[in-house]
């Protein structure tokens, strides 16, 4: 890889791990609905400019909302429950695992072995991770956190279609349509003056995270990434996601004081071994 792309793969890294605190901090700021509604109004400003992709409307329905809307929702609404940002991170990082499972289901391919012994080790490590937040963080939560997984593991399937276009642009396109139904279950469960906190109530802090989750996370990470997918192998490329939770659990353990050790560590070593067995597994199959 060349040193500019390396550098870039790198800022990703950080970039996307950094990401996790900042949505604990977010959730001191709006209610999950609110913060997710003005995440994806302000991710689709672009498409004032950027032209859409050449995929259905059904497609960008799919990606933003499994991908985009069910994924943040379930994962917002996980660490609300007590989840701490490092130890969301890892188990989101389950969708890959599931990702086959759904394409195996729905889509009839074939898994290789090497990809199901991942999400089987993976899955031991959930089990583990659960034992290790009693006190902490209720089975709730964590249940919550594998259900973003499993809506990112969805939006997988339809973002295939996408491949060969800009993963700029089908991002903000597909941030179009999931602002209208958040917007409309913030009304009903939080109320207006809760959706519109950022505009009646504005704050720096408030700001900062909105600011933060969309341009650096959205258009800056997803402009690199797909930079990179265009440049290298994809088996290549995706076994550098496997550090954003190494990165999230690094700056957690500094900003919020996430406590990573004992059975917890275990589980957080057993489910990115899980996952990176299926990620290798994957890469062999493509070659």
């Amino acid at each position: 890889m060349r040193p500019l792309h390396a550098a870039g793969a790198l800022l990703i890294v950080a970039i996307w791990g950094l990401n996790f605190p900042v949505i604990r901090f977010g959730l001191n700021e709006f209610t999950p609905f609110t913060f997710a509604t003005w995440r994806f109004v302000l991710g689709a400003l672009p498409v004032l400019f950027v032209p859409r992709p050449n995929i259905p409307w059904a497609t960008l329905a799919g990606i933003g909302g499994f991908m985009f809307a069910g994924q943040f929702v379930f994962l917002f609404f996980a660490m609300q429950a007590g989840l701490p940002p490092g130890l969301t991170s890892v188990l989101v990082q389950l969708q890959g695992p599931l990702t086959v499972v759904l394409a195996a289901v729905f889509l009839r391919e074939h898994a290789t072995r090497g990809q199901w012994l991942g999400l089987a080790v993976a899955a031991l490590g959930v089990v583990l991770i659960g034992r290790s937040v009693e006190g902490t963080a209720s089975v709730l939560a964590v249940g919550l956190a594998l259900l973003s997984a499993l809506t990112w593991a969805a939006g997988n399937l339809f973002f295939r279609s996408a491949r060969g276009q800009s993963m700029f642009a089908v991002t903000v396109w597909a941030s179009v349509l999931p602002p209208i139904p958040l917007a409309l279950a913030s009304l009903a469960l939080d109320g207006p003056g809760a959706l519109l906190t950022p505009i009646l109530a504005p704050s720096w802090g408030g700001w900062f995270v909105l600011f933060y989750s969309v341009v650096p996370v959205m258009w800056l990470g997803y402009l690199i990434w797909g930079t990179l997918l265009r440049t290298y192998p994809a088996a290549k490329v995706g076994p550098i996601s496997l550090l954003v939770p190494c990165a999230a659990l690094l700056f957690s353990s500094f900003l919020v004081g996430e406590p990573v050790g004992g059975l917890r560590l275990l589980g957080v070593v057993v489910v990115l071994g899980g996952v990176a067995i299926g990620v290798f597994a994957s890469g062999r199959r493509l070659r």
